[in-house]
């Protein structure tokens, strides 16, 4: 009888619908929450801090593009050598220990960035943003990993979109924070940046040591007990078990192609649009440009605010699938005239619009793969389509300038909105319609990968 009684209160409770409001009732997804809002704006917040103080290494205009593009290759280089690597060890090492010593390390090497600055040392400022990119590669997918050891599986969708949604805020506050600070300090005393920039971090390590972790029994392999390996050797394995899981799980290897799809259409976006505003709709003024180019960042990043909001509170219940299908094909048909519009605040409208769509792709994907992984392998897959897309957006990236001088940047904007329809019709042929009841049961082995949808219903 009693068994009764608690299977009804389980199904009621899973009945409930979960907003925001319930999923901020969990103290520790609560602190991961709030130390994240912290530690995204302080990410933000160096990058433009970078920026601006390298750019000032120099008053030639060809030196300070070579200084600012310098600086972006630095942070985006670790992504692209160690994504799949730190993603091994994630899965090795504790998770919320790893997150709190990457903030720690990053508040230190944040410091470093003060003297740099005060010598204009630029090979200095290269190897610290090379540094806090590398130990921040280790950071991403471990709290990728750790979300759904916070939560119960039937508000992964939820947490998932309120933590989209953090990420939205600071693409908000960052910059402003940054661009406030240095109006107040005034110019030689743009250290004190990196200062602020250095609590956030702190901040952030600070509510991770809050979160109690759900105490779990370890996992021990029979490999392990049987056939002692050396440390090469299973960091080897386990890159192969990470491949595994993303190339013969059919919702990962999908995911991983449109992804790739995705990415070699939006990476020439992130080049174009300064040219774009400058060539095609003449603000050729530097202040003017700057507040033109603000306002459809702010525009884009309502729309991923909203739309985050919308599915965390309302549509947690649909299957991830048709948030990625339909996320990509709407924001592809948006896109796709996006360069041909006569008017300045007519494309700062249609941003928000793909801001709106944009943001249920993040939150679907993150959590069918959550769905479809086994927890113990989440690092090394995370880290694995993470690389697969710094690929294809650098090389998106490469070519944009010799596409936009050929094809003129109108068509490469309309290019990149049928490639996102691609990806959105693969994505809708090829995922399968999984929900949270489908989520996978960690293997008793963590070396071991099957494919769950072998085993879920998928019609």
């Amino acid at each position: 009888m009693a068994q009764v009684v608690e299977e009804k209160e389980a199904g009621a409770k899973g009945a409930e619908r979960v907003t925001f409001v319930t999923i901020l009732r969990n103290r520790n997804f609560r602190n991961l929450w709030l130390g994240q809002i912290v530690s995204q704006v302080g990410d933000y917040f160096a990058f433009l801090a970078i920026m601006v103080v390298v750019s000032g290494f120099s008053e030639d205009p060809a030196s300070v593009t070579g200084n600012v593009s310098g600086v972006m290759i630095a942070l985006t280089l670790p992504r692209l050598l160690f994504g799949v690597l730190a993603g091994i060890f994630v899965d090795r090492w504790d998770r919320r220990r790893t997150m709190i010593v990457s903030d720690m390390l990053r508040m230190a090497l944040t410091l470093g960035m003060i003297p740099a600055f005060m010598s204009k040392n630029l090979l200095l400022m290269y190897a610290l943003a090379f540094a806090m990119s590398t130990v921040g590669a280790f950071f991403n997918p471990a709290k990728g990993a750790l979300i759904p050891n916070l939560v119960p599986t039937e508000h992964l969708m939820s947490a998932n979109a309120l933590s989209q949604t953090s990420m939205t805020m600071a693409f908000f506050v960052g910059p402003a924070l940054a661009g406030s600070t240095f109006a107040l300090v005034g110019n030689g005393n743009q250290w004190i940046a990196f200062v602020i920039d250095s609590v956030s971090f702190l901040v952030s390590a600070l509510a991770l040591l809050a979160i109690t972790m759900p105490r779990k029994s370890a996992i021990t392999t029979n490999s392990e007990i049987e056939n002692p390996k050396s440390e090469l050797s299973k960091v080897l394995e386990e890159l192969r078990v990470g491949l595994k899981a993303l190339l013969l799980s059919r919702t990962m290897a999908t995911l991983t192609v449109v992804f790739a799809v995705t990415m070699l259409g939006v990476g020439a976006l992130n080049v174009l649009w300064v040219a774009f505003l400058k060539v095609n709709l003449g603000f050729t003024n530097e202040s003017e440009l700057a507040w033109r180019f603000s306002i459809i960042d702010i525009a884009f990043f309502a729309g991923m605010a909203i739309a985050s909001v919308a599915v965390g509170n309302f549509l947690s219940h649909l299957a991830p699938k048709w948030f990625v299908v339909w996320g990509l094909i709407l924001a592809g048909i948006a896109t796709v005239p996006l360069g041909y519009l006569p008017d300045y605040w007519l494309i700062v409208a249609v941003m928000f619009l793909v801001g709106l769509f944009v943001a249920p792709i993040n939150t679907g994907s993150s959590t069918l793969m959550q769905i479809v992984v086994p927890n113990s392998q989440l690092g090394r897959v995370g880290g694995g389509i993470g690389t697969v897309t710094e690929v294809a957006s650098i090389t998106s990236m490469g070519l944009a300038g010799v596409l936009g001088a050929t094809l003129g940047i109108p068509l490469v904007f309309s290019i990149s909105g049928v490639t996102l329809v691609i990806a959105g019709a693969l994505a809708w042929i090829a995922l399968p319609n999984l929900t949270l009841k489908d989520k996978v049961e960690e293997e008793a082995s963590a070396d071991a990968f099957i494919p769950m949808e072998q085993a879920a219903n998928v019609a």
